[in-house]
Formats: structure tokens, sequence, C-alpha cells
């Protein structure tokens, strides 16, 4: 059954929505009626808050075929690019956003069953857009505060505030996040110790002895560096609550990536460069 879109200034587009824990009729007939809306509205992308259902379930539609995405996460993301983009909540305006050109995901089908998939270009610009609404934002989260004055100035109401804490003022989401240095600094210094694998059939016994104690030391500062993303990470959680990229999820599944990296670069450094 087709349901009312929620619009500007409903205050309810800013509520955090919940992961879905049952996958049964009930399921079914949330993402029927966000299908119904969707061919209503003529629209692509739909998010269950947007129809005021406090879930986290994205349909997209996409060569004829609706699409539910349920408790999506993004686990990996590169690139970036600015686009115009517009949403039905607020009608008659566009605003320039960045977004990740490329980004891999994990998500439950209507039957609870696990899948992952990479979106690109514009259907991962679209996607990032819906899991905003997911998770409690809107496209105006992601631009800058001079823009962001601009369009409370412009707005009636003034900009929507987090509906959980009516004077809450959440932080724009920025473009660039300093737990990224982290991440660049440890892939980086992986890199490194793996351009020594190819050393040991071609250096002395002494040579090789030092670039194994070198390599050791790097690990440690491998180490040292996911840790560090980690607990970094974790204070951009807090402070950018509203930023899809910033949720526990996102994080967890970059660090564990990160392990098994170290994991496997650890072995080649023991196992093949040690003397």
């Amino acid at each position: 059954m087709q349901q009312p879109l929620l619009k500007y200034p409903d205050p309810r587009i800013r509520l955090i929505s919940g992961n879905v824990r049952f996958f049964n009729e009930t399921l079914e007939n949330i993402i029927e009626d966000m299908v119904d809306t969707m061919k209503a509205e003529g629209l692509d992308a739909l998010t269950a808050i947007q129809i005021g259902i406090q879930y986290n379930v994205i349909v997209l539609h996409r060569d004829g075929k609706y699409t539910p995405y349920i408790n999506a996460r993004i686990v990996r993301h590169s690139g970036q690019s600015v686009e115009t983009e517009r949403t039905p909540y607020y009608e008659n305006m566009s605003v320039d956003v960045p977004r990740y050109t490329e980004i891999s995901i994990v998500y439950e089908d209507p039957a609870g069953e696990m899948h992952s998939c990479m979106f690109e270009g514009e259907d991962a610009r679209v996607f990032q857009h819906q899991l905003d609404y997911a998770f409690g934002s809107t496209f105006v989260d992601r631009v800058s505060k001079e823009v962001k004055k601009q369009i409370d100035d412009h707005l009636e109401f003034g900009l929507v505030k987090d509906s959980r804490d009516p004077d809450a003022t959440s932080e724009t989401c920025p473009s660039v996040f300093y737990r990224d240095y982290f991440r660049r600094g440890y892939r980086y210094v992986m890199a490194g110790i793996a351009a020594t694998f190819v050393t040991p059939p071609f250096v002395s016994a002494a040579v090789r002895t030092t670039i194994y104690s070198i390599d050791k030391y790097a690990l440690a500062l491998v180490l040292l560096l996911i840790v560090g993303y980690f607990f970094y990470a974790e204070y951009e959680t807090k402070k950018y609550k509203q930023c899809t990229s910033c949720q526990t999820g996102n994080i967890i599944g970059t660090m564990a990536i990160a392990l098994v990296q170290l994991l496997i670069v650890s072995a080649g450094v023991f196992f093949w460069v040690a003397p």
C-alpha cells in the first residue's frame, strides 16, 4: 500500500533507524509498502524512514527490479566526487554533495541471509544518499558550514534538528576524516614490508638479517597505526554521529581487513624474509 512521504519540516526524518531483527511477513509488508510508494511517486530509491518506518531498510529500483537492502553497512570506500543531489524531503532544493565514487557494502536479504556487493558511480552515490536517511542524516549534513548556513537561512523553519535532542547541534560531516591518515599510514608501511619479500634470494645473510630486523619494527608500527585508527575512528563516530561512514560497523570491518592483511604480511616476514 502506498504510504505518504515525509516532507520538510517533519522531524522524524532525523530519527536513527533500528536494525531489522524480524524476517517475516511484517518485513515483507514494509518492503511492499515501500515499493508501492516508489511506483506511485516515481522514485528509484527509498529508505523506510522516508515513509515514517524506523527500520534500516533501503529499496533500489534497477533494470525493472526492486531490490531490498536490509541492515546495510559500508565496509569499504574509495574515490570522491561532487555532484548535485535532490530529495523529495526538501522539495525544490538541490545541493552539491561530496560522495565516495565506489563503495562495498554488506546487507541482509528479506530471508535474513547475509550478502555483500559493490556500487560504483551514480549507484554508489544514490545508495549513500539513502543510507544517510537510515542513520538520521540528510544530504545537508555533508556540505560545508557556509553552505549549511545558507540553506538554514533559506528554509522557512530552518534546518530540521536532531529529533532525539531538539537542542542538539550536530557537527557537519567532513569531506576528509583524520582516521584516514592512520589507514594510509599502515597501508604504506605494509606495502614497504611487502616490497622486501623480493630481496632474500639476492642479498647476503648480513643484509637479510638487517632487513628482517627492520621489517619486525615496521610490523609493530603497523599494529600501532591500526590501533590508532580504531580509537580515533571511535572518537569521530561520537563527534559525527549523523555520518554513515562513521558507524561502528564500518570501522570494525575496516580494522578486520587491516588485521588480516597484517597477518599475511607477518607470515611473509617470519617465514620468508627471516634468515
